[in-house]
């Protein structure tokens, strides 16, 4: 019976006498060896400023770095872009947001398989409620993570939530 090597990924871009300058530059940034020890956990994050769906994913997503610590992972937030279909609706800002989502998905796994992370993360966008006391969501994003996450290679585990 084989065990299972939760930094198995992690240890091909960090681990090794070859890969001193990968670490360095993680360093430069503030992880620590400790932290370059541990499994290494991408966050892909569609905070902008450009509508209210996303603009409280920078709160969330320090929540969610300190559950990955908590669990004895390293968190290693990204961002990606994220087009509102509210905000562009009716212009031709509008057509960029079909073209969006694939490159939201695409850039989200680019990430992940060039630096080698283990686990992925994203998020539902579940906005604050309305002054009304209503919910709201925006779906395209959510769609775009799970897009990413049906595509992981099967030793990587991906979630949105």
């Amino acid at each position: 019976m084989s065990s299972f090597d939760p930094r198995h990924r992690s240890r091909i871009l960090l681990d090794g006498p070859e890969r001193a300058p990968a670490r360095a530059m993680l360093k430069a940034i503030g992880f620590t060896e400790e932290d370059l020890s541990r499994p290494i956990v991408g966050i892909a994050n569609t905070w902008v400023e450009t509508m209210p769906c996303n603009y409280h994913l920078r709160e969330l997503a320090q929540a969610v770095k300190e559950g990955i610590r908590a669990a004895g992972g390293t968190p290693m937030e990204f961002n990606t872009i994220a087009i509102s279909d509210g905000v562009t609706m009716g212009t031709e800002g509008m057509k960029a947001s079909l073209i969006s989502r694939e490159v939201i998905a695409d850039s989200i796994e680019l990430v992940g398989r060039g630096h080698f992370l283990m686990r992925w993360c994203a998020w539902w966008l579940v906005t604050r409620p309305s002054r009304e006391g209503r919910w709201g969501f925006c779906g395209a994003t959510f769609r775009d993570s799970c897009c990413t996450v049906a595509r992981l290679p099967r030793d990587v585990g991906g979630i949105a939530l």
